[in-house]
């Protein structure tokens, strides 16, 4: 974890504006780069994508937000995959354009991916 990373993570959590390193946050979406990594939508419910760059510094930001949410989702890459991983032990392959919602509406945070937002992609 980063330490740009952590401070995008809590501005995000906290819904407030921050910058660091190519990443910025309005409080309602993370940027990499200038793709969106992560958006909090009208419900309630947050989403997380690696934006189709499955490299290490865009799974640390997510990665980072994920903890920084509560949400125990984790990404990693094997062989050249990009791979999420639940607390309960589950593990997907994952396209890097996948998204992947890890807060609910109402603020639940799930730690199972949503199929429909994943098949979007």
């Amino acid at each position: 974890m980063r330490k740009e990373s952590l401070k995008i993570a809590r501005a995000f959590a906290a819904g407030v504006a921050a910058s660091a390193a190519r990443t910025r946050t309005d409080g309602q979406a993370v940027y990499l780069h200038g793709n969106r990594i992560a958006q909090r939508e009208p419900d309630g419910s947050i989403w997380v994508t690696l934006a189709g760059w499955g490299t290490v510094t865009t799974r640390d930001r997510v990665n980072t937000l994920c903890r920084v949410l509560g949400s125990g989702v984790h990404f990693y890459q094997r062989d050249h995959v990009q791979h999420v991983a639940f607390p309960d032990g589950a593990a997907f392959e994952t396209c890097p354009r996948d998204r992947w919602e890890i807060v609910a509406a109402g603020g639940k945070i799930l730690h199972t991916p949503d199929p429909l937002l994943a098949a979007e992609g």
